[in-house]
């Protein structure tokens, strides 16, 4: 994924250039999303609990 080249920035129609940054942030998000879900399963799998999960009364 290159960035659009400065040279054909000026031919977009308006707002054409957030837009493709908004979707490439989406994308991304996304992509990082499945990444946490993956990673929480081989956690998981592994018997390893997040701190975050963790029950107050046995801290």
């Amino acid at each position: 994924m290159s960035p659009t080249p400065t040279s054909q920035v000026a031919d977009q129609e308006p707002g054409q250039l957030l837009r493709e940054l908004e979707q490439r942030q989406d994308d991304v998000l996304e992509q990082l999303d499945a990444l946490d879900a993956k990673l929480k399963a081989v956690l998981t799998g592994l018997g390893v609990t997040m701190e975050d999960d963790l029950d107050e009364s046995l801290v």
